[in-house]
């Protein structure tokens, strides 16, 4: 029979699995706590979490929620991470923290949506830009026809306020030209 203990771990981790696209494995053998919680924190921006796992409790997790994919990525002590938020950012803050702490947690392989990743995989989805930098670059292509119609359509416009200006400086020199000179005060 479960423990109550056993049963809100499950409850916990279903939920956790029901609500991230990308869930990422990985063997935590070895590691200490003050390196647990470095990565628990540079993920933390990400919307993404760091746990450690019963593989027993995870397996009927990702079976309740309906994610039995998540099983094929286990195997051994595992802990796992899963996002909230954009998949690319959260691969994108452990990849490089596991490069730049030379944390020894190796990555078994990961699920994003339903599609099994491996570990290539998800090292590649951590070199696409996020989710933030993918709408700039669409909002930035979206508004290039529109400023260059606007260049477009000033250049008439500009080229006449030019040529305007070039006439009265003309004219205010040939004015200048033709004025008398001044007569000299006399005293």
């Amino acid at each position: 029979m479960p423990t109550e203990r056993s049963t809100n771990e499950v409850e916990a981790l279903k939920k956790a699995f029901e609500g991230s696209p990308l869930v990422i494995t990985a063997q935590y053998k070895g590691l200490k706590m003050v390196q647990i919680n470095g990565l628990r924190n540079a993920l933390r921006p990400t919307k993404s979490k760091f746990r450690v796992v019963k593989n027993t409790l995870a397996g009927i997790a990702a079976d309740q929620a309906g994610r039995p994919a998540i099983r094929e990525v286990m195997g051994g002590q595992v802990a796992i991470v899963t996002s909230q938020g954009d998949p690319a950012s959260a691969a994108k803050a452990l990849v490089n923290y596991l490069q730049t702490s030379r944390m020894e947690l190796k990555l078994q392989g990961g699920v994003l949506d339903s599609q099994i990743l491996t570990v290539a995989r998800i090292e590649e989805l951590a070199k696409l830009p996020g989710r933030e930098q993918l709408l700039a670059r669409v909002l930035g292509q979206m508004s290039a026809p529109t400023v260059g119609l606007v260049t477009v359509l000033s250049g008439p416009v500009r080229a006449l306020a030019i040529a305007l200006g070039r006439v009265v400086e003309q004219r205010g020199a040939e004015q200048s030209a033709d004025a008398p000179a001044a007569a000299p005060a006399s005293a």
